[in-house]
This record gives C-alpha cells, structure tokens and sequence, in this order.
C-alpha cells in the first residue's frame, strides 16, 4: 500500500458508519506497509483524528445524546430497539449500536497510535515539532479512552498500532484505576508539549489538556488535583465566558470553547444532533423526559436564560434545541468549554472541605459566576449554609449549563446517584454492557458483572 492510499485509508476508517455490524472481524484491521514520512502527512493525519470523533455513532450523535438518554433528561422516541434499549435503561449485550459505537471510538484510537507509529519515519521535522504532534495525538487517544471508561468501565488501553491484530484480539480489560493512571500520564505529556495552534479551538492546545486533566481528576476523586487544573484554565486568561449563553451555540469557535468539535458539512462530516430533537424532519428522535423540562422551566421562570436557548415545548415535543441547524447539519460540539473549570473547581473544593458548615465562600463564587451568566441570581452563604447544600446547587447547575452536552450520566455517577435510575435488582446497569460480539472474537474480555 502506498502512502497516498494510506491517507485516504485514514480518512475511509474515519467517516465510515455502514460498516456490516454482525462483521465479527476485530476493530483495528489494517494492512500497513509503511508508514508516513512527512510532516505534512501527519498533519493530515491529526485533522482526521477529529474527523472520526464526528462521526455519528460518536460525537455525530448517538454517544453525545446517550449521555442523556440513559439518565433522566431525554427519551427516545422512534422505532429502532437498539436506541430504545438505551432509552429504557436496559442494554442488551448483542445491542449492535453499542458495538458500532465501541469500534468507531477505538478506530480513533487506532488512528492515534497510526500517527505516532508513524512519527520516527519523518524527516525533517524538529524535536519541537515531533513532540507536539506525538502530544496532540496522545491527547485525542486519551480523551477517546475515556469516553469508553466512563460508560463501560475498564477497558482495554491500546498504546500500539498493529498490523497482525492478533495482539489486540488477546487484549485483556484493564481496571478502572489502570485506565485513570493511564489517562493522567497521557494528559500530563500533552499538556507540556502541545502546542497553540491556529485552528485553535477547533484543534487541542496546552489549554484542552489542562481541561481534560481537571475532569478527569475530578472524576477519579483527586480533587485537590481537579481544583488546581481547573484554577490554571480559569486563571490563563486564554478563555472568556460568552456573555451571552445562546451565543455558545450561534457563534463557532467563539472565546469559550476551550475545545470544539466542527462540523463544516463539507467533507462529509454532518452533526445530527438537531435532526435528532426535530419532529419536521426523519430518522430517530430524542426528547426531552417531562420532570426534567418542568425543573428546567422552573428555573427559567426564575430568569434562566438557559431555558429558551436550550429547549421548547412546541405543544405536542419537548424538543431539545441547542443544537438547531436541521437545514445544515453543522451544529458544533463543546467538548471542553470555560463554564466547566469553574463548576469543576466549585465541586472539587467543596468535597474537599468535607462535610458540614461551609466556609470556603470561593465555592459560592464560583457557582455566581455560572448562574451570573445565566440571568439567575447570585447566592450567598445563607443560601448555601452547608457543603451539601452547594454540592447540590452545583449538580443543578451542571444540569441545565451542560444540557445534551454528554456530562449528565457522569456526574450521576460522581454524586453516587446514578443508582437511583435502576429497581435494586439492576444495580449493575449502572454501568454498560461490553459489546457481546467484541467477546465473541475475544476471549480475554470479561463482561460486567450482571449481564
């Protein structure tokens, strides 16, 4: 295979979605018989990365929305089982959207490895230059892996690219905290190495990699690490809150947007994300539970503006309409945006302080500034006399700010609550299924207890 098929191998694996999902081949099958060697190429390479984080089974739609829909915030409506499943919180392991959507984020990860595989047979490229490519795609490859621990728990860390995939088909889980360390290491190289790029925010910059490592600390319960990741964003002055909350999604690349996914629709990259809550148009439709419309309404009746910018009642949906370029199909996806640091740093400091009074009036602050910008107002330590009673505002808030952005099924399982969505006798739902045909063609991989 030459390298002007390998590119174009690249950009094929990448935006493919029709693939046979009853195929039992393993993901990560190519023939390689070189690699690139120049520093154009792996150019090329790192742009694709993002392209196949666009794709439909992942950021596209499917995956960005099942963060919601397997919580209390959307429902599907629609006839295909494999999104019902989701939507009633009852996956099945043979589910073969959660299949497809398991081989598209490692394909991602497998074109990650790709690139770095590649980095040594480039000339003319400086050690600066080869350092900040290997980070961005160790960034892309950790943020990918994850994307897949936080829905399927420990999964298996590929840090190879393989032609013979036999390695991979014997390719064990690793534990939670394998992952975690994994993950830290990743973003703690990219951090110190990227660099800023003109297609900032649309590529990731030192800054993505600081923001990542706060939600990921946050997540693997160092909070005085998230707390300090979270400060360093907020205090770069790189960032800007929009000021106002509808312009997130109306202007792209805007000063927000610590990273952002971008859909152009002119290399075949469409977000369905507005089709997806828009009963004009075909396909499968997600709108919005009622309880959690009614608790959204009630704090816009309170003057949250975040209400009218995010969803509607057009009298027969609760529609979802943050993203809302049906006609274009090039709505952005925030991956990583300013708003979060602060809630990040609001919550992390307050777990910190234990139980009890609170004292740390830095925690209120940082929860004003969210509901500053939304047209709330501010709230004050009588308010939020307790640390409970602040972690409890900031999960609100985390709610209606990050609305069908895919963090809702995270922090329920942050505060513990995600249980709360299951009868006693399914508490092993609380994580996904791993697919049943990846073990099918992989006997090392061990399914989650219960199913």
């Amino acid at each position: 295979m030459n390298r002007k098929n390998i590119y174009q191998y690249i950009v094929l694996a990448l935006f493919a979605v029709s693939c046979d999902t009853l195929d039992q081949e393993p993901v990560n099958r190519i023939d390689v018989d070189g690699a690139i060697t120049t520093n154009a190429g792996l150019q090329f390479a790192l742009k694709g990365m993002y392209d196949g984080m666009q794709i439909e089974d992942y950021y596209g739609f499917r995956y960005l929305l099942y963060q919601d829909t397997y919580t209390d915030n959307l429902a599907h409506s629609g006839t295909f089982s494999t999104d019902q499943e989701v939507s009633s919180r009852r996956i099945n392991p043979s589910n073969l959207q959660l299949r497809t959507t398991w081989r598209r984020m490692y394909e991602v990860i497998r074109n990650a490895n790709f690139v770095l595989y590649s980095i040594p047979s480039v000339d003319n490229i400086s050690e600066e230059e080869a350092s900040a490519i290997e980070a961005e795609a160790r960034f892309i490859r950790a943020f990918v892996h994850y994307d897949l621990l936080r829905v399927f728990g420990g999964i298996p860390i590929m840090t190879e690219f393989v032609e013979n995939t036999n390695a991979l088909i014997l390719s064990p889980r690793d534990s939670e905290e394998e992952v975690y360390n994994f993950l830290i290491s990743e973003l703690t190289f990219a951090e110190a190495n990227l660099g800023n790029t003109a297609d900032r925010p649309f590529r990731a910059g030192p800054g993505a990699a600081t923001a990542l490592l706060a939600r990921v600390q946050l997540q693997a319960g160092n909070y005085a690490e998230a707390a300090t990741k979270a400060s360093e964003v907020i205090e770069s002055g790189n960032y800007a809150l929009q000021t106002s909350y509808s312009d997130l999604f109306s202007i792209k690349g805007n000063n927000e947007m610590i990273l952002e996914l971008n859909f152009t629709n002119t290399d075949g990259d469409q977000s369905l994300l507005a089709i997806a809550s828009d009963p004009a148009t075909g396909g499968q439709k997600f709108y919005l539970r009622p309880p959690f419309f009614n608790a959204f309404q009630a704090s816009g009746d309170q003057g949250d503006v975040r209400f009218d910018a995010s969803v509607l009642d057009n009298g027969s949906r609760l529609r979802a309409v943050k993203y809302y370029r049906s006609s274009t199909s090039d709505d952005n996806v925030p991956l990583l945006r300013l708003a979060e640091m602060y809630l990040i740093r609001a919550e992390a400091n307050a777990r910190l302080a234990g139980s009890g009074a609170l004292s740390n009036l830095s925690i209120i602050d940082d929860i004003n500034v969210i509901r500053g910008r939304a047209g709330l107002e501010e709230l004050t330590n009588a308010d939020l006399p307790t640390v409970q009673r602040a972690l409890d505002e900031i999960l609100v808030q985390r709610r209606f700010e990050f609305a069908f952005e895919g963090h809702r099924y995270s922090d329920l399982q942050r505060y513990g609550l995600v249980s709360g969505l299951f009868p006693a006798n399914e508490q092993f739902r609380v994580l996904w299924p791993i697919p049943l045909q990846e073990i099918e063609v992989n006997n090392n991989l061990v399914q989650n207890p219960g199913y």
